[in-house]
Order: C-alpha cells, then structure tokens, then sequence
C-alpha cells in the first residue's frame, strides 16, 4: 500500500514522460548509495563465509537461505527497483532503460531477424537487486515433469526430476491462485516469500476457452502438473504489485545484520589460487576498486549472461578462445558453449466485430489507478494486459512423447491502439518503419494480436568475449532457428492459432478474421502458406527473454558441454558454485523465472548440507559400518 501511495504521488506531482522519471529515479538511488558508502565500512578487511554475486532470481534467494546461519556478502551491479517497476502494466516501459537494465543485443542473426536492425536481437537483462525479476512479465510457469525427468536422465543425478524438485517450488510460495486445493502441487510450508495470485477475469477469457475447449484443449491449472491445455495466467504478484526477488526474498532481510549487501558493485574475476580455490571476488564500485574474501565459497548468480562472462574473465572456459582475448587460462571448461534461449512472434492483427478489448488511451485512466493503488485490482496489474495462456505438442512431439508441449500461446485483450507500432517495435527490435506499414491500416479498429512461441527449440549457440575488459559486453549468438525441425514446429504452432481463430464457433460468433495483408518482404508467397509463415516467422520472430545453458550442469569432466556438476559446483575448481539460469542443461518448455527461483532454493539446500557434514565427527567404527551401509553421512574429520 505505502509503494503504491508513492507511485499515485510521483503521477500526480511529476507529469512528465516516463523516461524521465526512470532517469531521476535511477540518478537519484545511484547519488544516495554513492554517499551513503564513504561511511561504509571497507568489504576488503572482512571476511565473509559465502560472496554471492549477482541479487537476481537465484542470488535473491541465496542470500536469504544462507544468512540464517553464515554472514554473506551480496554483490549487484544495480540499485533498488524503480518505483514503476512495481506497476505491473509498466512492464514494457522498463525495457532499455540503462537504469536497471543491461540492454544487450546479439549479434547479427542467420536465419531470423531479417526485420531487426543489423538482425540483431535485444536482450534485456536486469540490472537491479531481484534481477530480471524485476524486468519480467511476472508468469509464474514452472515447466513440464519431462523436463526435468529430462535434466536428471542428462546429469545422472536422480535429485533434479520433477518429483525432487517440486518440494523447492513449493518452498517458494504464498500462493493465492486458483488452485490452493492441491496440496501436492501448492502445499504451503513455513518458508514462503513468493506471492504468486491470480487476477480478475479479462474481458476474453470466456471466449478463448470456449475457443481451446472446440480444439480439444481443456481448461487446467498449467503447473499443476502442466501438460497440453489453456488457462488464465498466474503471475508473481503481492496485492495486485510486482513481486520480485527482490520484494520477496530481500526486502524483509534488509536488516539482517550477517547479510552485506553492496549496491552498483560490478565483479570483475573471480580469485583463484595455485591449489585451484576460489578465494574471492574483485569488483569496482563507485569508481574503486574491491577484493572481498569467502572462507567457504564464492557464489555466482549473475545470469546466463555476466556468470558465464565472469567466468571466462576470470580464465575459466575454452582455452583457445581465452588466448585469443588476452586472458591466461587456468581451467579449460566449456563455457558459455550451449545458449539457447526461447523465441516468438506475435501473430495478427486479428480483426473482430465487437468492442471487447482495451486501448489504453481510451479505457485507461484515474479510476483505473485509483482503482489499483486502492485494491490492486484493475488493468494495470496485467502486463500488456496478458490474461491467458496455452501449451501444445506439435506433430513430431506427439509421436515421440504423446504430450511434451513445444509450443506456447499468450493471450492479450489489448486493442489496435494508437501506440501498438510503436510498443510493438520496442519489444519486438522490428524497425518501427516495418511495423507501422504493417499495422497502419488496422489502427482503432476491434482487434487482437496473439503470441506464439517456440519453447522446445533444437537450436542452440553461444557466448563468447570480444575483449577481456571487463565492461564491454559479450558476444551473443543464440542461432535462432537454424535447425530445420524449429521452424516446421514454428509454422505448425502458428497455424494451430490461425484454426483457433478461424475454425472455432467461439471466435466465428465475433467474425474474428485475419485480414489479407503481408508481412514486408514475404509478398513472394502465398498468403497464409507453410512458406509464408515460414518467411513471417524469420522477419518478425524475437526472444521471449529466457537465456539459459551457458555454465550447463552434467556429469562431470567427460561431458563435453558441462560446467558445473550435479551438485552446481564449477569442475576443476574448489569452492566455487554457479547457481541460476546458466545451470540449466536444456531448456524448460515454459518460463524460467519460476525454475530460476527452485535453482536458488535447491541451491541453498546443498550448500547448506554440504557445509553441516564438514564438521560432522565419528569413531573408526562408525565411519566404516555408515559406509558399509552407504550411509555416507558421518565422516572421520573435521574442516574448517
């Protein structure tokens, strides 16, 4: 309630273009930290039991577990979130911000982004405590049993299937949705910070399940487990605001006195000594300098982009290339070797003949913020206004796997409204010019667009330095859509939609159509074609912000791609652990936040254990017969 007064007093006394007030925010939380650290207490002369690196998803969560019983150094090269940030409608206006965001791009793309600049695509990532938490769209999805069936069968480690790792999802939780009766999937436990809650119902969502109920698709809670069907979105919200990592996992420890947190402080390498241990971090922090030590283990929780960079800054990763930047290699490790990430289109416009969607500039206005500073109800706690969302399997998925959704669909109930082009192209990198000559006739009009993404992609690239300075941004090439089976998946999933729209009693009963208009520069095929959609798809596809893979787990030394084991611990090396999205050893077939967050929690669960075993002391007698019986949980020593 108190953010929320906030937000409605900077509308009220600061009317002017959000980029501003981003701006004034952003330079004023930077100045006050600025000032506040000449006091500080200098991190090089402590010594800390864990640094973590990097206060997003996984890190968030690290923090708060371990400080319950060791002192933690928490490193983020961002500040606190910005007041909009907590708005969940303002989403996309979060993008490209410098203030919290890392704003990377790709490099130029093969086989899609032919309507981007240079082919590129954007990539936010956040920079700010709760991380991309903090960017994101709020989906709370936590992926399919396979997938993680699936990362166990690939690390031989039986404790990341989906049975094992479900007691980490729930551990998370407040859950205030749907589906609070299924204790199996939402159980609540004396841990929970994560709000996750459901919204009032969009204006649509009666008519698209109708729609998928006509196509075989049923109406089910989509984690509980998932499989093939539709339903309304539940997001990370607390009372209708952004729940990030940040507001739930950070902010209620703030104070917690073993918990160091340093702000605007980027790490720069990783120590390592001659016996090959992580001994501490570097990192600059308002124009200084830094070295903090850990007595037990560094932690990196940067992302899938800055921990696989930190690592190759600090000589860990392919030898060869490390030469070839400069930097002296110490551990050759496939770093930064398997990016994948998850792609989209946004499929329309879709022309219907009933005023059942909103434009913002006209439906949008001081009820409706009065109406969510109140109650956190209302339109703005919808980003993009997304209200729905569907799994498939496609064609070739079902033959191998009877259902393992590839395909994901975002319903919106927003309009044609007058800046759609515009939102469009920031979100999307298509060239404003693009998007407009496609668009421009459709403005005003009863429409929709509809999302459809590819989640079980083939594809994969990678991230490589350019240089060994530390702020210059790495080399990314997540090859979207160069292997073959991607785009036939792509096509298929979009033309599913187009039957969704067209072949449906529910969609006909508002003459929902797909006007006669080409994409620019697929006017060579025929319309609505396998190669049009093929060609749409190449143009227009953008990512869906979910980078993984590149610190991926496995079995160790003789998998030619892994970097870290089972256990998250980065091979060759003593004392130093990745935990985030990088770990992932194939990509999930939903979002990744929600997964992201169990990394951190099953993470911390680990180390923990680990660390009550070193001090754990029995006989002879008792270190041989726990053995015998491969009880392994008393050992014949003492670390320190």
């Amino acid at each position: 309630m108190l953010m929320r007064i906030v937000d409605l007093l900077v509308l009220v006394f600061f009317i002017v273009p959000i980029p501003l007030i981003v701006f004034i925010q952003g330079n004023f939380y930077y100045y006050w930290d600025y000032f506040y650290s000449i006091s500080e207490n200098d991190p090089s002369t402590q010594i800390y039991d864990f640094i973590v690196v990097g206060a997003g998803s996984g890190g968030s969560v690290l923090a708060n577990r371990l400080t319950k019983q060791n002192r933690v150094l928490l490193l983020e090269s961002g500040g606190d979130p910005l007041w909009h940030n907590y708005i969940p409608v303002f989403a996309l206006e979060m993008l490209d911000r410098p203030q919290v965001d890392w704003m990377y791009k790709t490099v130029p793309q093969k086989f899609s982004h032919f309507s981007m600049e240079n082919q590129q695509s954007h990539w936010p990532r956040g920079k700010v405590l709760g991380g991309s938490s903090v960017l994101n769209y709020m989906l709370y999805v936590r992926g399919h049993e396979l997938d993680f069936n699936n990362w166990a069968n690939i690390t031989g480690d039986s404790s990341w299937n989906y049975k094992n790792v479900l007691p980490y999802f729930k551990k998370s939780l407040i859950y205030k949705g749907d589906y609070t009766k299924n204790e199996k999937q939402y159980g609540s436990t004396p841990y929970g910070y994560l709000h996750v809650e459901k919204r009032n119902k969009g204006p649509m969502r009666d008519l698209i399940s109708d729609a998928a109920r006509e196509l075989g698709l049923e109406n089910i809670d989509l984690n509980g487990p998932q499989r093939s069907g539709i339903g309304a979105l539940e997001a990370t919200l607390k009372k209708g605001s952004r729940c990030s990592t940040f507001t739930a996992f950070l902010e209620p420890i703030l104070t917690r006195k073993n918990l160091d947190i340093r702000r605007y402080a980027h790490v720069t390498k990783i120590k390592i000594d001659s016996a090959g241990n992580a001994r501490g971090v570097w990192f600059n922090r308002h124009g200084r300098k830094y070295f903090a030590s850990a007595s037990k283990e560094v932690v990196i929780s940067a992302g899938a982009i800055d921990s696989a960079k930190l690592l190759l800054l600090s000589g860990i990763g392919p030898k060869e290339h490390l030469k070839e930047v400069g930097i002296k290699p110490k551990v050759n490790l496939p770093v930064g070797k398997f990016l994948k990430d998850h792609i989209g289109v946004l499929v329309g416009p879709i022309l219907i003949d009933k005023p059942i969607t909103v434009f913002p500039e006209r439906d949008i206005g001081l009820s409706t913020f009065l109406e969510y500073f109140l109650n956190g109800t209302g339109h703005l706690t919808y980003p993009s206004l997304l209200d729905m969302q569907g799994f498939i399997s496609t064609s070739k998925v079902k033959q191998l796997y009877k259902d393992w959704p590839d395909i994901q669909l975002y319903f919106s109930y927003a309009g044609l409204y007058e800046n759609l082009p515009m939102d469009f192209s920031r979100l999307t990198g298509v060239k404003k010019e693009i998007i407009h000559k496609y668009f421009s006739k459709y403005i005003g009009k009863h429409g929709i667009t509809v999302g459809v993404a590819l989640v079980r992609p083939k594809s994969y690239g990678n991230l490589r330095l350019k240089n060994k300075d530390p702020l210059t941004p790495p080399l990314l090439d997540p090859r979207y859509l160069e292997h073959p089976d991607d785009i036939k998946a792509f096509v298929e999933g979009i033309k599913f939609l187009v039957d969704f729209v067209e072949k449906t009693k529910s969609f006909q009963s508002i003459n929902a159509s797909f006007p006669d208009v080409y994409w620019p520069g697929c006017e060579k095929y025929k319309l609505r074609s396998d190669q049009y959609w093929e060609c749409y798809a190449r143009h227009y596809a953008f990512t869906v912000y979910h980078p993984i893979g590149t610190c991926r787990m496995g079995k160790g030394v003789q998998d030619p791609l892994a970097v870290v084991d089972s256990q998250l611990r980065v091979l060759k090396v003593n004392g130093l652990r990745v935990a985030d999205a990088s770990i992932m050893p194939e990509i999930v077939n939903g979002n990744t936040n929600a997964p992201t967050i169990m990394i951190g929690e099953k993470a911390a669960d680990m180390i923990r254990q680990h660390w009550s075993e070193q001090y754990l002391i029995c006989d002879q007698f008792h270190l041989i017969f726990y053995y015998k019986l491969q009880q392994k949980q008393c050992f014949y020593s003492q670390l320190v």
